[in-house]
């Protein structure tokens, strides 16, 4: 894609997340490989007047990339007025698709900079305050969530709708998040469990990609902001007014109902 189509794309995901309006795709390209999504979500970031709240990590799961034809994970960023606590009730109008996930995310106290020199793992996790159970609400402006175009899920946003978040835990170092259970509930109904292995083998290694693939546009991580790491439990549709509940054990448990 040229510079102004880029532009012109960017443009396109702006103006349907200022609307609520789901698009088909976009005018500039039928085909939009990663770099092209990267490039328009960098244009989207530059022009939309919002303050950033942190970084989701999308296709960290197995299935969901194979769902999505990659073999490494996608980033999105995602902004301060989507960020709800729970017990959460976002408006079911406001919002596309009505998709959730259950994720770990950690929370950053120091900054990690652009650099050239990869970041090793304890310099990241020494960065990192506490953990925090979350729904990632998945919620593209499409009418899709582009499983056949992981150039345009990268560009709006990495899929990103919103982010439902639960307590923040400090003692996060002294659990085992390979093998800690989470159990996702639907009107009472379990529906999905899983754990923090099911999201690249560690959520540690979600930190680790990330932290090392931002400095690759010039971007890093900054203090304040969260990553939230994927899916340990699958992506759900739920429909508007059902209680989904995510049971992080020791971590607590966190709510979402769209009204």
């Amino acid at each position: 894609m040229t510079p102004e189509q880029i532009e012109g794309a960017a443009r396109q995901i702006s103006a349907a997340r200022e609307d609520g309006r789901l698009l088909q795709g976009i005018d500039e390209a039928a085909a939009v490989t990663i770099e092209d999504g990267y490039g328009i979500q960098d244009a989207f970031m530059a022009s939309w007047n919002k303050p950033l709240a942190g970084w989701k990590v999308g296709a960290t799961a197995p299935k969901v990339q194979e769902v999505y034809g990659v073999e490494e994970p996608f980033y999105g960023p995602f902004y301060a007025p989507d960020v709800f606590a729970s017990p959460a009730h976002p408006h079911a109008a406001t919002f596309g698709h009505h998709c959730i996930e259950c994720e770990f995310a950690f929370r950053f106290a120091h900054d990690l900079p652009a650099r050239d020199e990869p970041y090793a793992r304890e310099e990241i996790l020494d960065a990192v305050d506490v953990i925090i159970p979350a729904f990632e609400l998945i919620s593209p402006r499409f009418d899709s969530l582009l499983q056949n175009n992981v150039g345009l899920a990268a560009a709006d946003c990495g899929l990103n709708g919103g982010l439902v978040v639960g307590e923040p835990y400090a003692d996060w170092r002294d659990l085992d998040l390979a093998t800690h259970p989470v159990v996702l509930a639907v009107d009472s109904e379990q529906i999905a469990e899983g754990t923090g292995a099911n999201v690249l083998g560690h959520p540690y290694n979600v930190l680790d990609w990330l932290a090392n693939t931002l400095p690759k546009r010039g971007l890093g991580l900054k203090a304040g902001e969260i990553v939230s790491t994927g899916t340990c439990t699958g992506f759900h549709y739920v429909e508007p007014g059902q209680l989904a509940v995510a049971d992080y054990g020791t971590l607590g448990r966190i709510e979402v109902t769209f009204v």
